[in-house]
């Protein structure tokens, strides 16, 4: 990642982090798809040159491109300054462990000192977290897996690595009475050498029983979440795997949303601009009105291109 990058996302994490810690509801999220947005964003963002050029991202609305504008030429964000000068900066090593949250964090730095994942691993291992007001015993065990896990999720796979459990995923959900569908989407589709996670698209009847299925399998470790929209896991290897559940008539948009790069994805949407369209995970809309989402060949066909290969989808293809 970029260094501009990284400085940006954390100072997005950061606020986010803040703003919750401070009771505000709906803001903290937002500024966290906004930070992952960046995180994973293969270019440098300076290369966005205007505000309009960064709400094309996923994500990113007139308000936090604004800032991320404001840090690029300043390099601050006057409304973190002044969430940090109210509140103090909260470790923003500690804000990458699940289930961790704000208000324990602010815990740590305040009753032991804790400032890094290495700290508090530490901790955890003594015993030193279950004696405060906001952890328990399971609590502290539960946050020194997911710390731990940190390190993990830092990791890229090599694809021949992974290639035998995502078959395996794939061909158990497949099998679950009321999947329609089942497909591997992200880098592994585009089959890059690296894999830093798997998402994994379907189409259940029941999603209730895809979970069960799945945490029956051996390669599965452990269940991070399980919603409505998303079922969260990891693997043995240390690998996460996202499954997200889509309706049927959504599919095509969806698959193709999560196998493009955020560059490819970002010309495609610049494309339907252009047409005073608008594209999304779930189609191609001019206003309200459906123009393509069943299958990814007629989002590329309305857009006027025909079907792109998913290892071609890296990049801006369409100035080649």
């Amino acid at each position: 990642m970029p260094g501009k990058n990284a400085d940006i996302s954390s100072a997005l994490w950061q606020i986010a982090a803040l703003l919750e810690e401070q009771g505000t509801k709906f803001k903290p999220a937002a500024y966290r798809r906004a930070a992952k947005t960046v995180e994973d964003l293969e270019k440098d963002i300076g290369s966005f040159k205007t505000e309009k050029d960064l709400m094309t991202l996923p994500g990113i609305g007139e308000a936090i491109a604004g800032k991320i504008r404001e840090f690029l030429e300043t390099g601050h964000i006057r409304m973190l300054d002044e969430l940090m000068a109210s509140q103090g900066a909260l470790p923003p090593d500690l804000l990458a462990i699940e289930d961790l949250g704000p208000a324990r964090a602010r815990e740590l730095q305040r009753q032991l000192g804790i400032t890094s994942v290495a700290d508090l691993i530490k901790a955890a291992e003594g015993g030193k977290l279950r004696i405060l007001p906001r952890f328990s015993e399971t609590m502290e065990k539960k946050i020194l897996e997911n710390a731990r896990r940190v390190k993990e999720r830092s990791r890229r796979f090599p694809r021949a690595e992974v290639v035998d459990d995502v078959r395996m995923l794939l061909k158990t959900l497949r099998a679950v009475p009321g999947v329609v569908k089942a497909e591997a989407a992200g880098s592994f589709r585009r089959k890059k050498e690296t894999v830093g996670d798997i998402d994994i698209l379907a189409i259940a009847k029941n999603r209730e029983k895809v979970s069960d299925a799945i945490a029956h399998l051996p390669i599965v470790r452990h269940v991070v979440a399980h919603g409505e929209t998303k079922l969260s896991f990891d693997l043995l290897s240390g690998l996460r795997v996202d499954i997200r559940f889509v309706d049927r008539d959504q599919w095509g948009a969806a698959l193709l949303y999560f196998t493009g790069d955020k560059e490819h994805n970002i010309a495609l949407r610049k494309l339907a601009i252009k047409r005073g369209w608008k594209l999304n995970e779930y189609g191609l809309f001019e206003g309200e009105r459906v123009i393509a989402s069943k299958e990814e060949k007629d989002v590329y066909e309305a857009l006027g291109f025909t079907f792109v290969s998913p290892e071609r989808r890296r990049g801006d293809i369409f100035l080649l």
